[in-house]
């Protein structure tokens, strides 16, 4: 009977999973803001308690949304005025881009004994870059976040509601769960995850932004257009697991093939933007993370695929805090003993 119970109650629990998923996908415009602001809350969280030294909690909150929202904003103006001159110069690009294709196009037709117009080359390259397997990871990249500012508003409201939540985290959690006998645990277990993801977020942040720096100035440094915007995609894209920092410096790369005639030159450049994103991603982050998520690379991988396909672009930034809140979700379910330890790093 105890057994049946069990494999009831494991059933209903598959189910319940199975509804909360669809409907997360089916009201992405609700929870997408939500993780964001989420997220965004533990960052700033500090800056709450700096104003709290000073002022009243509910004036703290205040400050710091509106010192988030103008840091946001420059941000934003930036990247709009850099994307515009981009987008103003895509014609040159692509003409720079067919005229460079050319040479090699030629031996390759004069060896195979085909034909291929000039403007046929351009319409080619044209409808590969439009296709975004050109430029696949940056302007398609953008215009999703692009299409998140939608949202922005919700995700502001969002935020300003869940830094007085994160700042008396304790009291909040407490009230919420009420007097339930398993009080301590429950509470616990939302500080794992608190303290965990909070980590995890301040030291991605920093080291996406060391990225960021160093790949703008580098490019800088090369001579290669619009500096501030590759320094700003490396900067993004490596919230990405994985394939995020390796597609960020595709563009850049591109611009320096078409500009150069030296292959010393972009052999150069490739390594040393490789080298940034290697050392920063391979020494730096995993000697500061340390043990900050116990999940293997695997699960990672998993949960990255899984996310993008529930939200997308921003399913792919939250990738692994999500990961990791499902693998805590999982510890306290008896029943889900053999999926933690699928995902555990030790495992």
């Amino acid at each position: 009977m105890e057994r049946s119970l069990g494999q009831i109650k494991l059933v209903l629990a598959i189910f319940l999973g199975i509804t909360v998923l669809y409907l997360m996908r089916e009201l992405s415009n609700l929870f997408v803001p939500l993780f964001f602001a989420l997220f965004f809350a533990v960052l700033f969280q500090p800056l709450v308690h700096l104003f709290m030294r000073f002022l009243p909690l509910n004036a703290s909150i205040a400050f710091t949304t509106l010192v988030t929202m103008i840091i946001f904003f420059f941000i934003g103006f930036g990247l709009f005025n850099v994307v515009q001159a981009l987008a103003e110069n895509s014609e040159v690009i692509l003409n720079s881009i067919s005229t460079d294709l050319r040479p090699f196009l030629n031996d390759y037709t004069s060896y195979v004994g085909i034909t291929f117009e000039k403007g046929e080359l351009r319409n080619g390259v044209a409808e590969l870059l439009q296709s975004g397997s050109f430029w696949s990871a940056s302007g398609s990249f953008i215009s999703s976040l692009s299409g998140m500012s939608a949202s922005l508003l919700l995700t502001i409201l969002y935020f300003a509601g869940l830094l007085g939540a994160i700042t008396q985290f304790d009291k909040t959690i407490s009230y919420i769960i009420g007097d339930s006998k398993n009080k301590t645990k429950t509470l616990a277990t939302f500080n794992r995850i608190k303290d965990s993801i909070s980590s995890y977020i301040k030291v991605k942040t920093f080291v996406s932004l060391i990225t960021g720096l160093a790949t703008g100035l580098m490019c800088w440094f090369f001579g290669i257009e619009y500096s501030l915007l590759w320094g700003f995609l490396a900067f993004v894209l490596n919230y990405i697991p994985y394939v995020g920092s390796l597609i960020a410096i595709v563009p850049p790369l591109v611009l320096t093939i078409i500009d150069s005639s030296s292959v010393s030159q972009v052999l150069v450049v490739f390594v040393c933007l490789e080298g940034i994103q290697l050392v920063m991603g391979n020494v730096i982050e995993p000697k500061w993370m340390g043990d900050t998520f116990s999940i293997n690379t695997v699960s990672v991988l998993f949960g990255f695929v899984f996310w993008a396909f529930m939200w997308g672009t921003a399913g792919m930034l939250l990738a692994v805090p999500l990961t990791f809140m499902c693998k805590v979700a999982l510890e306290n379910m008896s029943q889900a003993q053999v999926f933690v330890r699928l995902m555990d790093k030790k495992g």
